[in-house]
């Protein structure tokens, strides 16, 4: 069995082989990053060979096709993996055969690497959520320029049809007027990209069984229950509600020694998108009645409310744990969940 380390950078990569016993088979410090030239250099490494790569910016595609080529490919975990493997003298090659060495030795903190087709659709829905990102800062530009000429939008929405109307009428300065007309011009643009991307988002959920069960969640619509369910991916391969809930990025870390316990901020998130998508859908359920709301409420006076938000959509969490562990709608198991917690009432007669 030979172990392959490959540090990958955007302009070369490192490479280190090693056999089972931890000989060094062969290396090189700097090879073209080409598909062609790797699987040139790895052809003479004894088969069956596995090749380890770290999870940087752009692992996916050499992922995709040294799987392809036949090779078993294992994709560490960057920060676990400078945990378990700390060199004071850090160069390339010492990361690459690092990298082999931790595979060799069963050692190495792997990622769960979705399926292209996962991938595809977080590709669609990260792409359709960065433009709507892009439109509002256009939009909030917008409002400033009006602002500062101390100007009152007569309807609720600018951005309604009679907002633009008044918007493209209103009296400004040339200057002001200019950008104004530039940024509405963006917006239009983006909209126009949006509208076929907003199509294929119902057309995807509307075929999902999984993004139905997660949009019967109130404040989760098509795009954020087929945003959850490409970040989650299967939620067997999370242990506990517990390990869902830090992989969102929701938990508090904990520091305890000497007999003292210290509660810090929340952990970095495993999916940035996935922690967003959850802290938008309390926005909506810390303002209605039912068990978010209560622990959301029951914090807010002592912790504010930026981390009694945080809290609430770890109780979001933990409930969507369990209704797609259990195969559950979120009101099939709150009504579960309310019926586990009911204790028979304790009679006279029952205890005589």
């Amino acid at each position: 069995m030979s172990y392959i380390g490959l540090d990958l950078h955007k302009k070369y990569v490192t490479l280190c082989a090693l056999d089972s016993e931890g000989a060094v088979l062969a290396e090189t410090r700097r090879l073209e990053p080409d598909l062609a030239v790797l699987l040139a250099w790895l052809a003479p490494i004894p088969k069956p060979a596995t090749v380890v790569i770290e999870a940087t910016l752009y692992w996916a595609w050499l992922y995709d096709r040294l799987t392809a080529a036949g090779y078993a490919v294992l994709v560490a975990h960057p920060q676990q993996v400078k945990l378990i493997s700390h060199a004071r003298c850090k160069t390339d090659p010492i990361d690459a055969r690092k990298l082999a060495d931790l595979a060799r030795t069963n050692l190495l903190p792997t990622i769960w690497v979705p399926d292209p087709a996962t991938r595809a659709r977080r590709t669609l829905l990260r792409g359709r959520a960065w433009l709507v990102r892009q439109r509002t800062r256009l939009k909030v530009r917008i409002h400033a320029y009006v602002t500062a000429e101390n100007e009152r939008v007569p309807t609720t929405d600018l951005f309604g049809t009679a907002g633009r109307a008044w918007l493209r009428t209103v009296a400004l300065p040339p200057a002001v007027r200019t950008q104004v007309d530039h940024l509405l011009h963006l917006i239009e643009a983006l909209e126009a990209e949006l509208k076929p991307l907003d199509r294929e988002v119902r057309r995807l959920a509307a075929r999902d069984p999984l993004a139905q069960q997660l949009g019967s969640i109130p404040g989760i619509g098509p795009f954020g229950a087929l945003l959850l369910g490409a970040e989650i991916g299967s939620i067997t391969r999370f242990a506990s509600s517990h390990e869902f809930a830090a992989y969102a990025g929701l938990v508090p870390s904990t520091r305890s020694s000497g007999g003292k316990t210290a509660h810090g901020s929340v952990g970095r998130a495993g999916s940035g998108w996935l922690k967003w998508i959850l802290v938008e859908a309390v926005q909506r359920l810390k303002r209605e009645p039912g068990p978010v709301y209560e622990h959301y409420v029951r914090l807010v006076a002592a912790k504010g409310k930026a981390k009694a938000t945080v809290a609430a959509a770890r109780k979001l969490a933990c409930y969507i744990y369990w209704m797609l562990t259990e195969g559950r709608s979120y009101e099939e198991w709150l009504r579960q969940r309310v019926r586990r917690e009911v204790r028979p009432e304790i009679t006279l007669a029952s205890v005589g």
